[in-house]
Order: structure tokens, then sequence, then C-alpha cells
């Protein structure tokens, strides 16, 4: 049998430019979008904002809801608040 002229390299054991590293990933994966924040927040917010129920909208009720509890603080709400 003869022997290859050509050795298998290791991908692993190859100096990339992370410093001789092997990652699996690109270093800089976490971006900061603040366009994704917006749109995120634009398209929960817009859509919750419609007067569909007794002409009041989702967030409304919420607000609303946060303050009634938040008047009486210490205590937490009771089972039968619309809170929940």
């Amino acid at each position: 049998f003869l022997k290859s002229g050509v050795t298998a390299r290791n991908p692993l054991r190859l100096a990339g430019a992370c410093g001789g590293k092997f990652t699996c990933f690109e270093r800089d994966w976490l971006r900061r979008d603040f366009n994704v924040i917006g749109f995120g927040l634009i398209g929960w917010i817009a859509p919750s904002s419609i007067p569909a129920i007794d002409g009041k909208s989702l967030t409304g009720l919420f607000f609303e809801s946060i303050g009634t509890e938040l008047a009486h603080f210490p205590t937490p709400p009771p089972l039968t608040s619309q809170f929940w």
C-alpha cells in the first residue's frame, strides 16, 4: 500500500482569525438592532390599542387594572380581580 503525499487536515486544529480557537458561530452573534425592538413594540401595542372590549382596549384595561391594584399595594389582588 502506498501512502498519500497529502495529509488530512483536522478542522479543529486549524489556527483561524480567533487566535487559534475553533468557534462554531460568529463572535458578534448578539447584534444591537433597535429596529427589532421598535417594530416588536409597535406590533404588540398597536393591535392591542384598538377599542374592542366595550369601547376599551386591552392596553387601556391592563394599565387601568395595574392602577387599581397598585392603590392597595402591599395586599395582593384577590382571586376575583379582573387583573387575573
